[in-house]
């Protein structure tokens, strides 16, 4: 721990192919914004909303321009394996109180590292929630963030100078492979102006940055404080976002375009569920009754979206996937096992599913991949003894994997059309109310977006 925040060329390195893999390969789309609003060489505290468990870290590790040091709370730190990672990629443990009262006393150790580390011009990223969650929503903040920057300020007299940068992460998709990311950076936080509290009231000084951190986070998050409703809200994003985009006239092309108007519509749901309750209950009711026949029958909004499908259409479709057919064994032959084996050894290994993408990534992406494909390569190389052969099967590798994911994505598309089609034609009443409930929902939410 003691040179935790020296640069190394090793974590550079592994650092450089943990950001291609990231924004390119585990996630289909990740973007970007605000990274201009601060200095790397300034003093800096990172102050992220925390959803994904170690996931959330590597958004930082492969999105910031500096070797950040991470906190982490000391429990994730129990495993041999995943504590030579965690310092590998510069954590640092900080102990709670369910660690047992014997470990609190070394949290003043780390929060002296931190004021060096932060003296000598280093960044800090740290959870102010301090436990990560599966729900888009705010959890309250723990004192150890504020405490480590006060300490800091305090052992400079209050000129060093520390920025404390807030920050919003989404995700598409909690666990699957090929999701979307979006990261936020928001306006930097100064504490120069609470030196005088911090002298006179500790705890109030705390509390008064805590509120202030939870302020300027809250724009870059999306945040769905309202239990009874949470997952109607979810849903909406998903079958109602682009038409809410539409009948607002906002635009769509980028994510955060989207994100932005995800937040505007939550927005006026819960301005909605003060003022007119009996309404927003009613779409409660509809929504849920609409996803429990999606779940019974294992169908996604996209399928009861886009009926009714021609037979041109499905006669089109078949045709490309049965092209692409050939192109996919290969695929499957040279890439399953590294999309298939990390899923099931980091279910074996995580018991919180959280951790399981973080898990399946590194297994995955950072070990089993570059070891893979040079066996795979150096096994092709011995059988032709052609070095343009084996060049040229290297090269297809990762492309094809691409390939392996979109085709089984497309696929399963495909299959769900299919039974769709067939349950409609043997006239299933679930199908004929499945359509009419996602028609009389988008109606009901165009009334309550415009009222």
């Amino acid at each position: 721990m003691k040179k935790v925040e020296h640069y190394t060329f090793g974590y550079q390195f592994v650092r450089y192919w943990t950001s291609f893999a990231f924004k390119n390969i585990f996630y289909r789309r990740t973007e970007i914004r605000g990274r201009d609003k601060f200095k790397p060489n300034d003093p800096l505290l990172f102050a992220p909303n925390h959803q994904n468990a170690l996931m959330d870290a590597l958004v930082f590790v492969t999105t910031m321009p500096q070797q950040p040091i991470f906190l982490a709370r000391a429990d994730i730190f129990k495993s041999k394996i995943i504590t030579r990672f965690l310092n590998f990629i510069k954590m640092m443990p900080v102990y709670r109180i369910r660690d047992g009262y014997e470990n609190l006393a070394k949290n003043q150790e780390v929060f002296d590292r931190c004021t060096e580390i932060l003296r000598t011009g280093h960044s800090i990223c740290m959870f102010p929630e301090g436990n990560h969650g599966d729900k888009r929503f705010f959890r309250p903040l723990k004192k150890g963030l504020a405490r480590i920057a006060f300490e800091a300020e305090n052992a400079c007299d209050f000129k060093l100078g520390l920025k404390i940068v807030p920050c919003g992460v989404d995700y598409s998709n909690y666990e699957n492979v090929r999701g979307r990311l979006t990261v936020s950076y928001g306006d930097p936080i100064t504490i120069t102006d609470l030196k005088d509290l911090y002298h006179n009231d500790p705890q109030s000084a705390l509390k008064e940055l805590n509120n202030r951190i939870r302020i300027h986070i809250e724009p870059h998050m999306i945040e769905i404080p309202w239990e009874d409703i949470y997952y109607m809200v979810m849903d909406l994003r998903v079958m109602y976002g682009e038409r809410f985009r539409e009948l607002k006239n906002l635009p769509g092309k980028t994510l955060f375009n989207k994100f932005d108007a995800d937040k505007e519509m939550i927005r006026m749901i819960g301005a909605l569920r003060e003022t007119q309750p009996e309404k927003i209950a009613e779409m409660n009711n509809l929504v849920m009754e609409y996803w429990k026949l999606m779940k019974k029958y294992n169908f996604r909004d996209h399928t009861i979206e886009h009926e009714p499908y021609g037979p041109l259409r499905m006669i089109w479709n078949t045709l490309i996937l049965a092209v692409g057919f050939p192109l996919h064994i290969y695929s499957l032959i040279n890439n399953y096992h590294l999309f298939r084996v990390p899923m099931i050894l980091s279910r074996k290994l995580f018991k919180d599913p959280q951790f399981w993408s973080t898990g399946a990534f590194v297994i995955s992406l950072l070990v089993m991949l570059p070891i893979s494909y040079f066996l795979q390569t150096l096994i092709v190389g011995l059988i032709f003894k052609t070095w343009w052969i084996w060049l040229l099967y290297w090269a297809t590798l990762l492309p094809t994997s691409l390939y392996m994911v979109h085709y089984m994505f497309e696929n399963r598309k495909w299959r769900s059309r299919i039974r769709f089609m067939w349950m409609k034609s043997r006239k299933n009443k679930d199908i004929k109310k499945m359509v009419e409930l996602r028609k009389e929902i988008l109606g009901k939410m165009d009334k309550l977006m415009k009222s």
